[in-house]
């Protein structure tokens, strides 16, 4: 498997091996200028400093303008249909464009747009090729949206870019609904490209079904080494979508930093309110930012026999039994509780202890 080159968008380095780089879009119009920034500055305050926002008419430069100068992170204009909207972009000193080939105009469309951003060694391109933006030559060849359609258009970019114009700061994003036909693509693209990859699973959908259906794509890609950057695509609020892209990477090692709750699934041994208790974990973990904490794991076990043993691994956490509770750190039993409220108190006190609350 080829190991994806090392491209710049504005401050941030991606690819070669560096950390998958988490991206998000708002979806304030630029002409509100002020609550686009805020929306923005509401990715950078969950950790997320790359931020793609739509730019749909030149009445929207002066929007732009105004993120561009006031955001303290990365902005990505993406653009469909009209070239000169990316020109405009690069101009205005985002720090990269998002553009599908496909739906721009043509080669010499794309020839205008690269060559705008040669002009600027720090600005990146990501070329976009989902089933929206195929030629419908591919459409037609393959008999619709196929992962081998989409690798055909990405390659032929791809080498477009290098070949003709020498440019090779850009990174390629091939997606589907579809989460096979999405895998597929990007094994094939890394097996022909070093280019960096952009991955995410598109129409994933909102609620558990976006969230399975995202996080089973994109994990499957980063196990494999694939991601060089993502966006967890969620019908949802930003919000939603830090925090499952975090716990994505949480779950798989790549996070070494934050919270972690382990729990037992429950079962006939189990006591008191262990639900309850997750759940306001979880929660307040979430309120906390946990991805952006050191590094803790705690458990809520519901049985006081196998808990503290189960849930060795954890810095510390409870264990629920009948009438008590057992708070115990690294598996070894600290103090007992009659009172299961009084335990889950003690528990969050010391979290917060731990994270300089």
């Amino acid at each position: 498997m080829k190991k994806s080159r090392v491209i710049t968008l504005g401050k941030v380095k991606i690819g070669g091996g560096n950390p998958p780089v988490i991206q998000t879009m708002i979806t304030t119009p630029l002409t509100r200028k002020e609550a686009a920034l805020s929306e923005a500055d509401r990715a950078l305050d969950l950790g997320c400093s790359v931020v793609r926002t739509a730019f749909k008419h030149i009445d929207e430069l002066g929007g732009l303008q105004y993120l561009v100068a006031n955001f303290k992170g990365e902005i990505i204009a993406d653009i469909h249909f009209d070239y000169k909207l990316a020109i405009a972009a690069i101009d205005a000193g985002v720090s990269g464009v998002r553009f599908n080939p496909g739906n721009v105009g043509g080669a010499d469309k794309v020839d205008a747009i690269i060559e705008a951003a040669k002009k600027r060694p720090e600005l990146a391109v990501r070329i976009g090729v989902n089933g929206g933006s195929l030629d419908k030559n591919i459409l037609k060849k393959y008999g619709g949206v196929t992962w081998e359609g989409l690798v055909e258009s990405s390659l032929f970019w791809a080498d477009y870019l290098e070949k003709e114009h020498d440019f090779f700061n850009f990174k390629i994003s091939a997606k589907a609904s579809n989460v096979s036909e999405t895998v597929a693509a990007c094994r094939k693209i890394r097996e022909n490209s070093d280019a960096p990859l952009h991955v995410g699973i598109t129409e994933a959908g909102g609620g558990k079904h976006g969230i399975i259906k995202g996080t089973a794509g994109i994990a499957i890609l980063l196990s494999e080494g694939l991601v060089d950057t993502f966006r967890v695509s969620l019908t949802a609020p930003i919000e939603e979508e830090l925090r499952t892209a975090n716990m994505i990477l949480k779950s798989l090692g790549i996070l070494k930093t934050g919270g972690e709750i382990v729990s037992c699934p429950t079962c006939g041994r189990t006591h008191g309110k262990v639900i309850e208790y997750y759940n306001r974990l979880e929660a307040w973990f979430d309120e906390e930012k946990w991805w952006m904490k050191p590094n803790l794991k705690v458990a809520v076990m519901g049985c006081e026999v196998n808990g503290p043993g189960e849930a060795r691994e954890a810095d510390l956490g409870i264990a629920l039994g009948k009438d008590c509770a057992l708070y115990f750190e690294k598996g070894e039993i600290v103090r007992k509780f009659d009172d299961q409220d009084e335990a889950f108190a003690f528990l969050t006190e010391k979290i917060k202890k731990h994270w300089g609350r």
